[in-house]
């Protein structure tokens, strides 16, 4: 009887420590597939940045120019990437967030970037503001630059005037403007220098 006992104890015990290492198993190929799910683009060189094709070669160099002249004035970065679609299974919200965050877009000390997401296929725009930003680009005002400046165009079909709002009205905050008012800094073209997002921002869906 005691030897029963035993052997039941032994087999329950086993069954445990296999139903532990088979639930590891499983946290690893959780994370694993995640991992695979989502890609983090490499950092771009330039403030605007047309990965999907969409606008001519022309407009890009025009918005690009445009954004590159609001930081000499202001020293704030703003940076807009367009892409064919998302490449996670996250919300847009988070997912551009950990971009932002590693792209470091805005000067380290003062955190001062801002990004202008969009994904074409997916129909989906973001703008991620950094610390620094948050009190001159609110979230009511992100909202509104996406919602009434950019997707009525995007709607029509009309990218390139959506995105020559966007970068336009980015800068300028809509009617009222805004920036952090910081000085110029002087860059020639944008590098990244370490700023960082809290998840402040808004974005719509077309």
């Amino acid at each position: 009887m005691v030897k029963k006992t035993r052997r039941s104890r032994l087999i329950a015990a086993s069954r445990s420590e296999n139903a532990i290492h088979l639930f590891l198993a499983a946290l690893v190929l959780l994370a694993t597939s995640l991992q695979a799910a989502e890609v983090i683009p490499p950092k771009p060189d330039r403030y605007f940045n047309d990965y999907a094709g969409i606008v001519s070669k022309e407009a890009a160099d025009r918005f690009n120019e445009q954004l590159a002249q609001f930081e000499r004035e202001t020293s704030d970065q703003v940076v807009v990437s367009v892409f064919p679609k998302m490449q996670s299974d996250s919300d847009i919200a988070d997912y551009t967030q950990r971009v932002a965050q590693a792209w470091g877009v805005g000067q380290k000390e003062r955190r001062n970037g801002a990004v202008l997401f969009v994904f074409i296929q997916d129909r989906k725009m973001f703008i991620q503001v950094g610390y620094g930003l948050e009190g001159a680009l609110p979230d009511i005002t992100a909202f509104d630059i996406t919602e009434y400046h950019i997707k009525p165009l995007f709607r029509n079909g009309n990218y390139e005037g959506g995105l020559g709002g966007g970068p336009i009205f980015i800068p300028t905050g809509g009617a009222g403007g805004w920036s952090s008012g910081g000085g110029g800094g002087g860059f020639s073209g944008f590098s990244g220098g370490g700023g960082s997002f809290g998840g402040g921002g808004a974005g719509s869906s077309w």
